[in-house]
């Protein structure tokens, strides 16, 4: 790292470089502090100014503490240089500094919620409601500015930039970090899309001599409008309107030949042809759809309502054509656009929960309509499919891989079971759905057995737990149907539920894992990452503390909701917590599910394989508070479930 010239400090800057302030107890260096920090950089000159003349410099040692629990805070402090630590003085299995680091004052101190370095800023919180929730200490010499606490309120009453960014609520933060340039269309990518990009029809051809009425079958069969119809050397093409309007209106009857009615005059375009253009061209001659071909080749259809579908929202498209698939390779091709819906909505300004729901409802029509593909109807009758943990909790945005189920009627068996299973499995995995590491997949008899079979894998489970069950039983738990019948699942967890009401050690074992990993939280730096990786885990590190302590709770009280955010809005509802703390954990869910996608977008761009990695300092300033911010509030829950389950007491 550079370092600073002597008698002065570097300060990091959002785009990662360092501005050297050289001396600061000088007026003009301390406005240069506050113009690098967000969000006084945006206030104006005057008031910069005003503010500089009021900061005042404070050193302090190893071990004092600058704002105690309880105390009524006399400034907004701003470090210079050195390290100060936020902390908590009830006992917590959530976060413990370790053993070399310098320790706070002798026993003062037993959990550290969150790490502040040069030009951080603390303790905001605490100036608007009067008083601080948690103790500041200095782990190392330190220095800091100090704003007085009435210039600090008076600034954030009379200036926009301080009032949006330090509102009182810390889901106003999350929701003031989306500014308008973010909430834009996909027109950008429409005027570059390809004709091939949209969904084409494959093309459905009938004879000249076909009847109208056997025409209209094959519309039927294979859930088209139109169809093409071939007359000695020419192909024409015949619409579901041009037959109503022959056997109904006109009264020409069924079995007359379709040929009289087509039009062999094709308007066609080529698959590498705009998008934009295809618009054009059918608004110029008034028509709904194109003959898509390349030389004598015709790849098939293109509906109008397919095109603005592309333009509109590509979801829409999807479900379509999931809707509309009659083989696995039309259901292939849907399934491969999901990661463009994903992005389409994402850069529309989405909230990351309703792209989940929305790309959970797609990943279930698409798992539903392959398995009526490959079910005979006796195994449809006889059997329920299941789509297991992050998918049953409706929060898969990114396909990363298969987790599903299937139970089967008791008494009931199939002969060509074990080839359907493993064949919906491997069709998975050509449409983009990566195997699952722990084999949890249909194809696999573990999870493909009788109503009666899983009763008993339930009761090893919760009776007889091992490492490797509270696994199993944590994705079975989240199980949602996706297909057949629904009675299956509830007779499984009716007994789920009477077994843990007979066995409620069970619910602190479970809920252990909660705490398992360390909250990424550094004590000199902001960020601990990965050996070897300059990223850390946000899914180990922040999301599944999240959704498995919530999971623990929502078991423990019966809920029958599966989504992490419909289970904390129903534990508030319970004053399990305090409703703004409920608030706060599913804000720091959200956020922290919202910046995993867009890591997972950008690897999908550059075509690297999907994992829960990212690199902090790719944020700019405010996200990277925000995630120290959603951290902050993930130890306050293991905190919590620490306290709630006891696991200070399980051995």
């Amino acid at each position: 790292m550079r370092q600073p010239p002597r008698g002065g400090f570097l300060l990091a800057q959002s785009d990662g470089t360092a501005v050297t302030i050289l001396d600061p107890l000088d007026r003009l260096d301390r406005k240069t502090f506050l113009a690098h920090l967000h969000p006084f950089s945006q206030l104006p000159e005057l008031e910069l100014e005003r503010l500089a003349r009021a900061l005042t410099v404070g050193h302090h040692h190893a071990g004092e503490v600058l704002l105690k629990a309880g105390e009524a805070p006399a400034c907004l402090y701003l470090i210079i240089d050195g390290a100060v630590w936020e902390a908590d003085d009830a006992p917590s299995m959530a976060s413990h500094p370790p053993d070399d680091a310098p320790k706070p004052h002798p026993g003062s101190l037993v959990c550290v919620i969150a790490p502040y370095t040069t030009g951080d800023v603390f303790d905001v919180q605490a100036l608007l409601e009067g008083t601080s929730q948690r103790t500041f200490v200095a782990s190392e010499p330190t220095r800091c500015y100090r704003l007085p606490r009435d210039l600090f309120l008076h600034a954030v009453q009379t200036q926009p930039a301080l009032a949006s960014a330090y509102p009182r609520k810390m889901a106003q933060r999350f929701e003031s970090l989306r500014g308008p340039d973010e909430a834009r269309g996909d027109m950008a990518a429409f005027a570059v899309a390809k004709i091939r990009d949209a969904y084409i029809h494959p093309p459905t051809f009938v004879a000249a001599d076909t009847s109208i009425h056997e025409t209209a079958l094959a519309m039927k069969a294979n859930k088209t409008k139109s169809v093409l119809v071939r007359c000695e050397d020419e192909i024409g093409i015949v619409t579901a309107t041009d037959l109503r309007e022959a056997a109904i209106v006109q009264r020409q009857s069924v079995d007359a030949p379709v040929g009289t009615l087509a039009n062999y005059e094709l308007i066609d375009m080529a698959p590498d042809d705009f998008l934009f253009n295809a618009l054009l061209r059918m608004t110029r001659h008034d028509i709904n759809r194109l003959v898509i071909r390349e030389g004598s080749t015709i790849h098939g259809i293109l509906e109008q309502i397919d095109l603005l579908s592309y333009l509109s929202n590509h979801s829409h498209l999807i479900a379509l054509q999931i809707e509309r698939a009659i083989s696995r390779d039309e259901l292939k091709w849907a399934s491969h656009d999901l990661v463009n819906v994903v992005r389409d909505l994402h850069n529309q300004g989405t909230k990351i929960r309703y792209i989940m729901q929305l790309v959970s409802e797609l990943n279930k029509k698409v798992l539903r309509k392959l398995f009526e593909l490959l079910a005979p109807p006796d195994l449809l009758e006889n059997s329920c499919l299941l789509v297991l943990g992050s998918e049953g909790r409706e929060e898969q945005v990114l396909k990363t891989d298969q987790d599903n189920a299937l139970i089967l009627r008791d008494d009931f068996s199939h002969p060509e079971l074990e080839r359907l299973t493993g064949e919906f499995t491997e069709c998975l995995l050509e449409f983009g759905y990566p195997r699952c590491p722990g084999n949890i997949m249909v194809s696999n008899p573990y999870w493909t057995k009788s109503v009666a079979a899983f009763k008993d894998e339930l009761f090893e489970w919760i009776v007889h737990p091992t490492p490797d069950s509270f696994l199993q039983f944590a994705i079975f738990c989240d199980a949602k149907v996706v297909a057949g019948d629904e009675n299956l699942l509830r007779h499984v967890k009716d007994r789920m539920y009477r077994l843990l009401g007979d066995h409620r050690a069970f619910f602190g074992q479970f809920a252990r894992s909660t705490v398992a990993f360390e909250t990424p939280l550094g004590f000199f730096t902001n960020f601990v990452l990965e050996k070897n990786r300059a990223e850390l885990d946000i899914k180990k590190g922040g999301i599944f503390p999240i959704v498995h302590g919530v999971r623990s709770l929502a078991l423990e009280y019966r809920l029958p909701q599966t989504n992490t955010v419909d289970r904390i809005t129903a534990l508030s509802q319970r004053n399990l917590f305090q409703p703004s703390f409920g608030a706060e954990l599913i804000e720091a869910f959200n956020y922290l599910s919202t910046l995993r996608t867009e890591a997972g977008l950008e690897k999908a761009l550059q075509g690297l394989p999907q994992d829960n990695y990212l690199n902090p300092k790719e944020l700019n300033k405010l996200k990277r508070e925000l995630l120290r911010d959603s951290f902050k509030i993930v130890n306050e829950f293991k905190k919590f479930i620490t306290y709630h389950f006891k696991l200070g007491m399980i051995g």
